[in-house]
């Protein structure tokens, strides 16, 4: 009774749409898992959907982009900001707690990206190649620029785009462009060929971020990158609270993650046919049952976080007088 097939049914009957020809079951399918993946998450924070989510840091490799990033602990093939609504602290590395961020400008008053500047190169009136050798290694990517005036007097700002770990390329910033030339991160060589000729004595300015390589111990969170301070020197396991996304419900037989949402979600997508209808008497006719399957929902995170009390800096404090007696935390 808790199917997908159910749902439609109590949609159908919801909306007062018994017909295929009034509505198709693909259509309602649409807006059950619209309002199951979409506006349900949001409107519920679930306690039986909070998780952990891992994956596994790469050595020299310290952002990590969860709009790219499909190969992770427990799950393949997804885009992580498409699998889980938000992240949320306390984060491990290797089982050690690491300090948390969500602000770039805390985060880099304590871990500063210094660059090593080099302006010991000139032109020498051909396109190069011009090579550098930065003496502190290895070299955090994407924060390797060069800069130059060439003979058309056009300034020509470049930087690296990573090709693995341990190489990357050249970039024109603000340009789809690419520079002939490579960098190598690890031992800190550069060389870049322009398109056009640097005339002789012009300045081509190379700058770096030089880093010591370490077992993570801070993370910044931020326009869904993931940034490790230390830079990793290994493989990592990162475990990161999170709130995960339903599974869409595809085949009749199927039933939601629990079954006790399958009113809710009848409800919720009757609720979003009524809105594309432009139906308000319909809609404030549905509201009550709306609220009511919605309270029933949460009840059960209610219950489920009036088990433990909310954590302070004394929970764990086991002796007199400062709590946690019978040896409750």
């Amino acid at each position: 009774m808790t199917t997908l097939a159910n749902i439609r049914t109590k949609v159908r009957r919801l909306t007062g749409r018994p017909s295929p020809q009034q509505i198709t079951d693909a259509q309602i399918d649409d807006y059950i898992n619209t309002f199951y993946l979409y506006d349900m998450p949001e409107h519920l924070r679930l306690f039986s959907q909070e998780t952990v989510f891992e994956f596994m840091t790469t050595s020299n490799v310290d952002q990590y982009d969860l709009r790219t990033l499909t190969t992770w602990t427990g799950v393949s093939d997804q885009p992580i900001a498409d699998v889980f609504i938000n992240l949320k602290p306390p984060a491990y590395v290797a089982g050690y707690q690491c300090f948390w961020s969500q602000s770039r400008e805390q985060f880099f008053r304590n871990y500063p990206a210094l660059a090593e500047i080099k302006s010991t190169v000139e032109g020498d009136g051909t396109p190069g190649p011009y090579a550098i050798t930065f003496a502190n290694t290895p070299l955090i990517q994407t924060m390797v620029t060069v800069g130059a005036i060439d003979d058309t007097g056009a300034t020509v700002n470049c930087i690296d785009v990573p090709t693995d770990r341990t190489t990357g390329t050249w970039s024109v910033i603000n340009s789809s462009n690419t520079q002939v030339g490579s960098i190598d991160y690890i031992n800190g060589t550069a060389t870049i060929t322009f398109s056009n000729n640097i005339p002789s004595g012009n300045t081509i300015t190379f700058t770096a971020v030089p880093y010591v390589a370490s077992r993570p111990q801070a993370l910044l969170y931020y326009n869904d990158i993931l940034t490790l301070r230390p830079i990793p020197d290994a493989e990592y396991l990162v475990q990161i609270n999170a709130f995960k996304r339903p599974t869409q419900l595809i085949a009749s037989g199927e039933s939601p993650e629990l079954k006790q949402w399958w009113q809710y979600l009848a409800y919720g997508a009757s609720k979003k046919i009524f809105e594309d209808s432009q139906d308000p008497e319909s809609l404030a006719t549905l509201a009550p049952g709306y609220k009511e399957q919605e309270n029933l929902v949460l009840r059960r995170t209610i219950v489920e976080r009036t088990n433990q009390r909310t954590a302070t800096i004394y929970t764990e404090m086991t002796g007199y007088p400062y709590g946690n007696f019978n040896g409750r935390f």
